[in-house]
């Protein structure tokens, strides 16, 4: 016995009283090979362990019992047997028999030994570590740190890389290799329930290479879908106003929405694909902020001139609500992101997102602060045209100011449009004769 093991005179012989490295006490009979939680110092309840006991004693030096219920009547979860030899438990005495381990299916297999680790790692003082244990945990370990090399952010398995390093090198340790301890037991047992528990999920041996590409690529290929109006008459109506009045950039934000609530790999990469999302849109709120406060200043001083009209005003007075609005949403938007940062939240807001508003109009809302600044720009221009164009009507005040202005302007405008275009186009592969005829055309 190591030094976890405790013998008392309150402790009935032959039981040994076991002490986990958590600090909690369990008591192991050797001869019998009955192991217990029940406090056996209670002679009341040594009794009872002993009647119990009665009912599950075998002669297998590598199978020992561990008793749940004390109770008389034998029940089917009352007790689990645990083969050392095979490093597998089961509440079954037969299915865990060495003469009967070759005749077990391979998820049944992992499944006990499953149970096996997770009885281990409760109770691992009163044998020796399981030979085998460190070979196996370090050979998983490197397939798992191999795979996130492989696969990156797709990874599905229970480690991440920079975990699969920290967990090789502490198995690497020269204390861990040489000799055995509760607490070695316990790590090892803890890497290896976890995963036996990641090849049942994973329903590992069973498959054949394709049949599990087939499996995997089903399973990552699901999407969040964006519920689509009812009737093609309401579709096309919200296209076209995301087209007309959004200016199409609501399309950006649902792509953003659908890339943060995809899948892939461990649950961790959830989070931080959340993380990246919310960074995202407070990055791109801050820069729309600070050119909505700009134009801001600009429209307010625009209308403190006296001599403009009332067209040029109006334009003036709808690109500062505009601006306003922008950075009144934006400023929101960015405070109630900022504060919703925990994956409990992200599955929250997307559960939300997708069975109230839904992904389209949702994606719309998001993309209020760039559309009310484009609104705000468009009004703004417009009310400097307007203004320069007043000369005009006056027949000979500033004409030559003027119709430089609106020159000026239509070049500005050629230019973003060609832009514009440009980018909208350049972002999808082009055929070389696809192009040639568009730019015929034109």
């Amino acid at each position: 016995m190591t030094a976890h093991s405790v013998h008392t005179t309150l402790t009935p012989s032959p039981w040994h009283l076991c002490v986990h490295p958590e600090g909690w006490i369990y008591f192991f009979h050797p001869v019998l090979r009955i192991l217990t939680v029940e406090d056996i110092r209670d002679p009341r309840v040594h009794d009872l362990v002993m009647q119990k006991a009665a009912q599950y004693a075998t002669d297998e030096e590598d199978i020992e019992i561990k008793l749940f219920d004390i109770s008389l009547k034998p029940t089917p979860l009352d007790h689990l047997v645990v083969n050392h030899a095979h490093c597998v438990a089961s509440h079954e005495f037969a299915e865990v028999q060495s003469k009967n381990i070759s005749n077990m299916e391979v998820q049944d297999l992992y499944r006990a030994r499953r149970h096996y680790w997770t009885h281990v790692s409760r109770h691992p003082v009163h044998f020796p570590t399981p030979e085998g244990a460190l070979r196996d945990a370090v050979d998983a370990l490197v397939w798992y740190f191999t795979d996130n090399l492989m696969t990156g952010s797709n990874s599905t398995v229970p480690f991440s890389k920079a975990e699969c390093e920290e967990l090789l090198r502490l198995l690497k340790h020269t204390d861990l290799y040489s000799g055995s301890s509760p607490s070695k037991t316990v790590f090892l047992a803890w890497i290896l329930k976890e995963v036996y528990s990641f090849r049942i999920a994973e329903d590992y041996g069973k498959y054949t290479e394709k049949q599990s590409k087939d499996i995997r690529a089903a399973r990552t290929s699901r999407q969040v879908n964006a519920p689509e109006p009812q009737g093609i008459v309401m579709s096309s109506v919200l296209s076209a106003v995301v087209t007309i009045f959004f200016f199409g950039i609501p399309r950006t934000y649902l792509a953003h929405v659908k890339a943060a609530w995809k899948y892939r790999g461990r649950l961790d990469n959830v989070q931080q694909t959340w993380n990246a999302y919310i960074k995202r849109l407070v990055q791109e709120y801050s820069n729309f902020l600070l050119i909505a406060t700009v134009l801001l200043s600009a429209t307010v001083s625009f209308l403190a001139v006296s001599d403009i009209e009332q067209g040029g005003l109006f334009a003036c007075i709808i690109a500062t609500l505009c601006s306003l609005g922008s950075i009144i949403v934006g400023v929101f938007c960015i405070w109630s992101h900022q504060n919703n940062t925990t994956t409990a939240a992200s599955f929250s807001y997307m559960h939300n997102v997708e069975h109230s508003l839904g992904l389209q109009v949702h994606a719309m809302l998001l993309s209020l602060p760039p559309v009310l600044l484009v609104w705000a720009i468009l009004a703004f221009a417009a009310s400097i045209v307007a203004y320069s164009l007043q000369a005009l009507r006056n027949h000979g005040q500033n004409l030559a100011t003027s119709w430089a202005v609106v020159g000026i302007f239509v070049l500005i405008l050629l230019a973003v449009s060609t832009l514009l275009y440009s980018f909208s186009v350049i972002w999808k592969w082009q055929s070389p004769i696809r192009s040639r005829l568009r730019f015929r055309r034109s």
